[in-house]
């Protein structure tokens, strides 16, 4: 996932490279960032579920969708996900199915709450479990969650992993150090993998 780590990594620096005009409060979320990683979008990329159904949902706005990463398919249809800070993205090309969930930056930066707050503190640990139990067992991890560094985890190599045989994988990213009370926003989650991809 080359591209979307770079994606990811421009991302992550723009946000930080301006000031917020306010400090935004992170509410404290994990199950909800959880269910959006292995319920939501790993159901879409795995089984072609219609992602964030039962989750707020609006358009998202024509700015939004201009900002979204250059591959993402059916950018149309991207909505804002639980507030106007996060838009969702998901569609299918050739190289398979993509879903994206990511912090929009302007939202950030004039100070809108984050919603998918975590405690920094063994997250990591805590999703490359979930992920083993869901048959992604490889990871590289940062050593910490934050915004300056990326995490991945992908099923497998075989051997044979080509065109559509490729490994499903996702990345994570913290678009907010972690606060006073060691809670950081996951505002960034990319994944990618062949169409019904195997477990």
């Amino acid at each position: 996932m080359t591209r979307t780590r770079r994606s990811a990594a421009l991302l992550a620096a723009a946000i930080l490279a301006a000031p917020a005009a306010r400090a935004a409060a992170t509410e404290s979320n994990e199950p909800l960032v959880m269910r959006i990683i292995f319920e939501e979008c790993l159901g879409y990329v795995r089984a072609g579920r219609t992602p964030f159904q039962g989750l707020p949902t609006a358009p998202a706005s024509a700015e939004a969708i201009a900002r979204l990463p250059s591959r993402m398919p059916d950018r149309e249809r991207a909505v804002q996900l639980l507030s106007p800070r996060y838009v969702a993205s998901w569609g299918e090309d050739a190289n398979g199915r993509h879903c994206y969930v990511g912090s929009e930056f302007a939202a950030v930066q004039a100070g809108l709450p984050g919603r998918l707050g975590v405690p920094v503190k063994g997250f990591l640990d805590r999703v490359t479990a979930r992920a083993a139990k869901e048959g992604l067992r490889d990871a590289a991890l940062g050593e910490e969650f934050s915004p300056l560094s990326i995490s991945s985890w992908s099923e497998p190599e075989t051997g044979h992993d080509r065109g559509p045989m490729r490994p499903v994988s996702f990345s994570l990213l913290a678009t907010t150090p972690a606060d006073a009370g060691g809670i950081a926003d996951a505002g960034l989650i990319m994944m990618g993998g062949p169409t019904g991809g195997r477990r």
